[in-house]
This record gives C-alpha cells, structure tokens and sequence, in this order.
C-alpha cells in the first residue's frame, strides 16, 4: 500500500518528468540545435541539468509505481522495474559529467565532453529497450482506467511501441543515414516529448488519487 507521502512525492516527480521533457526539446532543437555535433560549450551545462533532473524523476516515478501498481504481485514486472531503475540511476549519475569534464574540474582530461556524453548513451542503451517494455505492460495492466487515466495508458502504448520499433530498427542497421537524421527528431518528439509525457501525466494523476 503506497502512503499518501509517497503518492505525493510520485505526483511531483511525475509532473517534473513531463516538465523536463519539454525542457529538454527546447534545450535540445531551439538552443543547441539538431545540426550541433557534439558537446555544446555554450548550451551544454544547462543540457546536463535538465538531463540531469529528469532522469531523477524518472528514477523516483519508476520507485513509488512499484507500491501504485502493485508491481510486487508481478515477477517479470517487477523485474523489469528494477532494471530500469539501475539503468536510469547511471544516467542520472552521468548525466552533468560532460559539463563538469568541460569545466576542467576534478574529472581530468582523458575523454573529451563529448566522449563521456555518448558512453551514457552506450551504457545505458539497453535500458532503453527494457524501459518502453515496462510502459508498455503497465499501460496495458492498467487500460481499463481504474487508476491510470484511458488517455494515459494509450499514450503509454504509443510511446513505448514507437520508440520499441525504431530501436530494433536501428539495431538491425535497416536504416540508411538519411533516413536516420529523419526518424530521430521524430521519434523524440512524438514518443518522447508528446506520448510519453502524456504517459506521465497520466501516473500522476495516478498518484493523485492515492493522496
């Protein structure tokens, strides 16, 4: 039974992983920019926080679900909410080392910003398989909108078949380099700044409804 503290909690921290999201587009296509290559040195720290406080929130999402959905009573789900915790957490915990790198701080001068930002993206790949499943299966544990709203599981559905799709695409390499540059900014926008968030939203009203 989740305690109305921690539905509260789960609350803020859902809505903030909707808020990071839009953040994160305007940060990512307005400041920076889709053509930028690599580490920005004027827009990179302010990237890395916003990162930074999103996949923080998505960590706590993912915690206090467990006792909203009654995750316990699935093995494989519960399973799947433990991986992605871990793989979530090392994003957070990587998520403003590019920044700290650039700033010449204690990090040395092995790897360049840019280097440590794609080994977070090599790291953590494969959580982004094992995520999607799990919105995926609690959008469909929960379709009948007794706790997560109808919209929200069909945003969840959404979300984590597209962003499932492209990955085993890109995976399999059937995609050429044109194709690529096309899908990508898709991809985020539609699943990851639009259905996901949706998704989100729809946990915190979730979370509301337990306060």
């Amino acid at each position: 039974m989740i305690s109305s503290a921690e539905a509260r909690l789960g609350r803020t921290m859902s809505i903030w992983v909707v808020i990071t999201a839009i953040l994160s587009l305007v940060v990512g296509f307005v400041l920076i920019g889709p053509d930028t290559d690599g580490y920005s040195e004027q827009w990179g720290l302010l990237n890395g926080v916003v990162n930074f406080a999103s996949n923080f929130a998505q960590v706590a999402m993912l915690i206090f679900a467990i006792k909203l959905f009654n995750i316990d009573d699935d093995p494989f789900l519960k399973l799947l909410s433990y991986i992605t915790i871990v793989g979530v957490s090392i994003s957070v915990i990587m998520s403003i080392s590019p920044a700290a790198h650039a700033a010449g701080g204690w990090t040395g001068d092995s790897f360049t910003p840019t280097e440590i930002g794609e080994m977070e993206g090599a790291v953590t790949y494969g959580t982004w398989f094992v995520f999607p499943v799990w919105v995926l299966l609690v959008s469909l544990k929960e379709r009948g909108g007794n706790l997560l709203p109808s919209w929200g599981s069909m945003a969840g559905i959404g979300a984590s078949a597209l962003i499932l799709v492209v990955n085993f695409v890109f995976l399999l390499n059937l995609l050429d380099d044109n194709l690529t540059e096309t899908i990508i900014p898709f991809v985020w926008i539609v699943g990851g700044v639009i259905l996901y968030p949706t998704f989100a939203f729809g946990v915190s009203k979730a979370f509301e409804s337990k306060i």
